[in-house]
């Protein structure tokens, strides 16, 4: 397995070339040696790329979906490195300037030598999208990797509206391996529970007033609710890298939910939430992928909470249609979305995270009418959940030990992503200087 590099000697001086994973054509990668990045602008940094991560998203331009072949492109979004070089808008960079003052703390805390990742789309952080917490719809939004965007599978990448885009990693004890997580993939896992769980069709269940039924509905119309547990049923649908962060998050939000519930009813609370136990339905064609989720998830069980949460890890053909109150789906491909569909019930929400490409919908309209299916799709906006997954990250570290399956030079390149492609060797990430 290769190493990262020793930063100890980093030199001040960059060089003038180095190495990057470029996408040529569909299924052809190739390490290129091209132009260090610069400076272009006042908010721009330069890292040091320690380790870069290959992600499933990754694979949709290398088999060819939306990839015109035009030009080749430096590839990935996921980047664990050291800050090298930074624009004159950082108060470090510029002597006695105050051009950092009213924007984002990491204009004037950022120095060079400093450990980050960066997330893998540009937020700045000071647009109304990202005010508004929809950081992965900044209007400066770049996808890293990208033709428009050189990637971070290369020794050097250029980091537009770094103040923003850029996460400090000094202060952390976690190791590179794993903190490269939070660039994301356990942010989107994150992101696919809490569209879940915080949906309205699924608030009532929680103990949580939805909007629909009022108080009025509850006395004087309905019948009273028995008092017995009961039974919420989610799916995630998809076990690779994103899928099993969605399934650690969803057992994490549960295990919060019962601990919640205990504190209320040991405190004498007059609004007790539901008495609840949680199914989740782990779903993945690949037994091999079933069998290594199935392995994270046994790290992190714990007698307190093992009797209200069960796993059942399943094939696609062994699931129950119209079983699950919501539904994760973290592949991005229409038979898997259409599988959800399939699996939700009335009222049922599916929360989407994989990258779709088919422009055609694939579940008939007139299902999703007659089962009153709720969806929620799009790009995580890592920057606004970074703190919050990093919780989830601590609370649950034994789940992501050994994580990252394959650590390999970038020489190493084009059999890494045909491996990547046939699901062999769990998580890849990239030594750029091995």
């Amino acid at each position: 397995m290769a190493e990262l590099a020793d930063t100890s000697k980093t030199s001040n001086q960059l060089p003038k070339t180095q190495k990057a994973i470029r996408l040529h054509a569909p299924r052809h990668v190739k390490v290129d040696d091209i132009p260090v990045p610069e400076i272009e602008h006042p908010d721009d940094a330069i890292v040091k790329v320690l380790l870069a991560g290959l992600c499933g998203s990754d694979l949709h331009p290398y088999r060819g979906h939306k990839f015109d072949g035009a030009e080749p492109f430096v590839k990935g979004h996921e980047l664990y490195g050291e800050i090298v070089r930074l624009g004159s808008s950082f108060a470090s960079a510029s002597s006695g300037s105050n051009k950092a003052e009213g924007r984002p703390k990491g204009y004037a805390t950022y120095r060079v030598g400093m450990k980050v990742i960066a997330t893998f789309s540009v937020s700045c952080l000071e647009c109304e999208y990202c005010i508004h917490g929809f950081t992965s719809r900044c209007v400066h939004s770049q996808l890293l990797g990208s033709p428009a965007l050189p990637g971070a599978q290369a020794q050097f990448i250029r980091i537009p509206k770094a103040g923003g885009t850029l996460i400090e990693m000094d202060s952390s004890d976690l190791p590179p391996e794993t903190a490269i997580l939070l660039a994301d993939i356990l942010p989107t896992g994150y992101f696919a529970t809490l569209q879940a769980f915080q949906h309205p069709n699924l608030a009532s269940f929680l103990g949580r007033t939805n909007g629909l039924v009022d108080s009025y509905f509850n006395t004087n119309v309905v019948a009273s609710a028995p008092n017995k547990t009961s039974v919420m049923v989610f799916a995630v649908v998809g076990l690779g890298p994103v899928g099993v962060c969605a399934l650690v998050s969803l057992i994490d939000f549960m295990v919060l939910q019962i601990n919640g519930a205990r504190s209320e009813t040991n405190n004498g609370s007059q609004s007790r939430p539901p008495k609840l136990t949680f199914e989740i339905i782990a779903i993945d064609l690949q037994e091999a992928r079933r069998e290594q989720a199935r392995k994270f998830v046994e790290q992190i069980t714990e007698e307190s909470w093992a009797s209200e949460i069960s796993v059942k890890f399943l094939s696609p053909n062994d699931a129950v249609a119209d079983s699950c109150h919501a539904v994760l789906e973290a592949v991005g491909s229409s038979p898997t979305l259409a599988l959800s569909s399939q699996l939700a019930r009335p009222f049922g929400v599916i929360s989407s995270v994989g990258v779709h490409s088919n422009p055609v919908f694939p579940v008939p309209t007139p299902l999703l009418y007659d089962k009153n299916l709720s969806f929620a799709f799009g790009r995580c906006p890592v920057r606004t959940l970074l703190e919050r997954s990093r919780e989830v990250l601590a609370r649950r570290q034994n789940a992501f030990k050994g994580f990252v399956g394959t650590l390999v030079p970038l020489s190493e390149a084009p059999t890494a992503y045909e491996r990547f492609e046939k699901n062999e060797g769990g998580k890849v990430c990239f030594a750029p200087w091995a």
